[in-house]
C-alpha cells in the first residue's frame, strides 16, 4: 500500500497507516506539506512507522517554482515498486490532482488509485 496525504487529508491516512494489514515494508506514507511547521501528527506518524517498520517520507516545499514532489520520477524514486501498489490518496484538490496525474504517468493503473479530496 501507498498512502499519500496533504493538509487535513493526513487524518484519515494516519488511521490507515496504523491499522492496514501488512508486514515490514508493505506500507509507505508520503505526507505533502509546504513547510516542516505545517506537519501535524508528526510524532504519532514516526512512532507508527517505527513500530510497523513502514516507510514515511515528508514532501516539503512550496507548490510550483519547479518543485514537483508528486512527479512520476519523484514518486518512483521514493517507492520503486509503485506500479504494483494500491494507492490511497487524500488531500486538497490541487495536490490530489497532481498526485493522481503523477501516479498514472508512473504506471499505476487507475483502478489501484483510491482518492478523496478535501477543500476549504
Amino acid at each position: 500500500m501507498l498512502l499519500i496525504a496533504g493538509g487535513v487529508g493526513i487524518t484519515p491516512m494516519r488511521a490507515l497507516f496504523e491499522t492496514l494489514p501488512g508486514g515490514p515494508g508493505d506500507i509507505t506514507l508520503l505526507y505533502r506539506a509546504g513547510a516542516e511547521e505545517q506537519l501535524v501528527l508528526r510524532a504519532e506518524l514516526e512512532a507508527i512507522a517505527a513500530e510497523r517498520q513502514a516507510g514515511l517520507h515528508y514532501l516539503l516545499g512550496p507548490s510550483g517554482a519547479g518543485y514537483e514532489p508528486l512527479a512520476p520520477q519523484a514518486l518512483a524514486a521514493l517507492v520503486p515498486d509503485l506500479a504494483e501498489r494500491d494507492v490511497y490518496l487524500c488531500g486538497p484538490p490541487g495536490m490530489s490532482g497532481a498526485a493522481q496525474a503523477g501516479l498514472l504517468r508512473a504506471g499505476v493503473p487507475a483502478g489501484r488509485i483510491h482518492s478523496e479530496c478535501f477543500g476549504f
